[in-house]
């Protein structure tokens, strides 16, 4: 398969979120599922949506497969917790996404960073802002956009 390159964030929202999520005063083991889903998510946009190193964004069927089975992952990784809130911001992530993408645009961690904080919000009860900025600042740590 010709290598590409991701229409995504640089840095892992994966990692992002572990990050943030342990700067919250308790831990929640919620935490975990929800970066590893995280990282499925990411892996299926960056497979569905790849930009070949010439530039074409056509997708592949190989490359259609991959984010299929990467999005059915981040679904069930997700749904393993059991509460509708984490499932409907995980839709909202994908719809939105491949929205923006489908409109010839790339996705940044700032445009992801609401759903991000919602997503960190559930967990920790903190205002959506509040969650928000704790992304963008363990995404600066990171060296990532934030």
């Amino acid at each position: 398969m010709e290598r590409n390159t991701g229409r995504t964030p640089n840095v892992s929202l994966e990692q992002v979120f572990l990050k943030a999520a342990g700067e919250l005063p308790r831990s929640d083991e919620r935490s975990e599922v929800v970066a590893e889903a995280l990282a499925h998510l990411q892996r299926g946009f960056n497979s569905h949506y790849g930009t070949s190193l010439a530039g074409d964004r056509r997708a592949t069927d190989e490359g259609i497969l991959v984010g299929d089975n990467a999005y059915a992952w981040a679904v069930e990784t997700i749904a393993r917790l059991d509460e509708p809130r984490f499932v409907a911001v995980a839709s909202r992530i994908i719809r939105d996404g491949a929205g923006h993408i489908a409109s010839d645009g790339n996705v940044s961690l700032e445009f992801w960073s609401p759903h991000l904080g919602d997503l960190l919000g559930i967990i920790s009860g903190e205002d959506a802002e509040t969650s928000r900025a704790r992304i963008l600042r363990a995404a600066d740590e990171l060296g990532g956009e934030g």
